[in-house]
């Protein structure tokens, strides 16, 4: 069964995000809807809407939410959600990324006017921001130490 999400028009990057990670993480088969502010659609799951479950709350923004209601822990993705929080909210804990990432996503909406168009263009930016930090985060992963072998203390002159 598919699972329909409904959220505001004109996604921009919490928007986008959290519809990536939904189709990526929970539900590939997931449909998206794009209403007012304010509207429903009886049957869909709600996000990025006032008053909901996957919206913001407490500083955090809804891709986040997401990741928390899914228990999805992956560190990328946990860093991934920091920088669309830093991009999405102007209170947020600035990172590197997020304004760069707000002016990309800022840019789709110049691109076309057909909400599930934006999201499909969407989607290769976020597959490789995704893809960048999880080599950043494997490049920082501890590596096994080797073992430094002795110098050996035979054939060293002694005594000279």
């Amino acid at each position: 069964m598919t699972v329909r999400y409904v959220t505001r028009k004109r996604p921009q990057v919490d928007r986008c995000a959290s519809a990536w990670l939904l189709t990526r993480f929970v539900d590939p088969q997931a449909e998206f809807a794009f209403v007012e502010e304010g509207d429903t659609l009886p049957g869909a799951i709600p996000f990025d809407m006032s008053g909901v479950e996957l919206g913001h709350h407490r500083g955090r923004c809804t891709f986040e939410a997401i990741l928390t209601k899914h228990a999805l822990t992956d560190p990328a993705l946990v860093e991934l959600g920091r920088i669309i929080r830093s991009a999405d909210l102007l209170d947020a804990e600035e990172t590197l990324e997020g304004p760069g990432v707000d002016l990309f996503f800022r840019g789709l909406l110049h691109l076309t006017g057909d909400d599930q168009e934006i999201l499909r263009l969407a989607t290769p930016l976020l597959e490789a921001l995704y893809a960048a930090l999880q080599e950043r985060g494997a490049a920082r992963l501890p590596r096994p130490r080797e073992r430094r072998r002795q110098p050996s203390r035979r054939g060293t002159a002694q005594g000279k």
